[in-house]
């Protein structure tokens, strides 16, 4: 088992069971020392490119973190099994697209602030314009068609 910080659409439960095949146990969460993102397929390196662009095209957009002091993100904390932890690197294109990373994700629990090490995954080194990690839109994109796409190309049933 593994603790997985979530951002973005990953922090939804939706997207969670999408990709994984599975639901998880998770409470909402933040990082501290990472900028939230987004970035369009142009700026995206080009071996993940030419996976996303088969099923998104030409206008994807997606959210991502990169190290940055005095930012944080507001996501979700996800306890997964391994299996389910490689379903979301492979979704993530861990090594094409972004990179394992540890984290320190903050929970509260009953008032205390309690910081948990947790994995997820950053951006390589790439074009990106910051956005607010606290006040975001969950799906950049329309959630139908993430969670469609999720179940499609799974990497595990």
């Amino acid at each position: 088992m593994k603790f997985y910080f979530g951002f973005g659409a990953n922090r939804s439960a939706e997207m969670i069971r999408a990709i994984t095949g599975r639901s998880a146990i998770g409470v909402p969460a933040q990082i501290m020392h990472f900028q939230l993102c987004t970035e369009s397929l142009r700026n995206i390196p080009l071996r993940a490119r030419r996976i996303l662009a088969k099923k998104w095209g030409e206008d994807f957009v997606s959210y991502g973190i990169v190290p940055k002091r005095e930012q944080q993100v507001r996501g979700h904390l996800w306890l997964l099994t391994d299996r389910q932890r490689e379903c979301v690197r492979q979704w993530e294109l861990v090594g094409a697209w972004s990179q394992d990373v540890c984290v320190t994700a903050y929970i509260n629990f009953f008032g205390l602030r309690i910081a948990v090490p947790a994995v997820s995954e950053a951006l390589l080194q790439q074009k990106v314009t910051p956005v607010d990690g606290v006040q975001y839109e969950t799906f950049i994109v329309p959630k139908e068609q993430i969670l469609r796409i999720a179940e499609s190309v799974r990497a595990f049933a």
